[in-house]
């Protein structure tokens, strides 16, 4: 995931920055979910940002590459590209090739939430609560230099996505 350095991403230079760095899941939801599924490939990675030994980074494009039967973290970019990353671990839960645990926004109103999501009996949904930390409400998010900030992070609700 993207976000302008520094800045939190409802910042109007957002889309225009150009210094970039990574973003990445909040350091405690990252040890939850982690001691849960002990992951084997973070599918969403930076070469410095890398939860997991096994990664993929966006040269090498994770929506190309075969998982295997590696359990998979997936915390894509919240971009135009989000639908494919769901349809992938959609498509990977079919065929029975590995668990994937996504974090995404929890966007109910979408085509993919009611397509592949909502009522799959491979997808499990956790709704997150949100957090609130020195009097304020949202997920900080540590960025690939390892900061953890309030000024970059999601105020909306976020959701865990499991494919089995």
């Amino acid at each position: 995931m993207y976000a302008a350095k520094g800045k939190g991403y409802l910042d109007k230079q957002y889309q225009s920055e150009k210094k970039m760095c990574y973003i990445r899941t909040p350091p405690e939801l990252w040890t939850t979910l982690n001691d849960e599924f002990n992951f084997t490939l973070d599918t969403c990675a930076s070469d410095k940002n890398h939860l997991c030994d096994t990664y993929f980074t966006e040269t090498t494009d994770g929506l190309r590459q075969d998982w295997g039967t590696h359990t998979a973290y997936v915390h894509p970019m919240y971009d135009r590209n989000l639908p494919k990353w769901v349809v992938k671990c959609y498509e990977r839960a079919e065929r029975k090739e590995g668990t994937s645990v996504m974090l995404l926004p929890a966007s109910t109103h979408t085509v993919y939430f009611h397509k592949y999501i909502w009522k799959n009996p491979h997808c499990e949904i956790r709704f997150l609560p949100c957090p609130h930390r020195d009097g304020k409400a949202g997920w900080y998010m540590a960025t690939d230099d390892g900061d953890v900030s309030a000024s970059v992070g999601y105020i909306r609700p976020l959701m865990v996505l499991v494919w089995t």
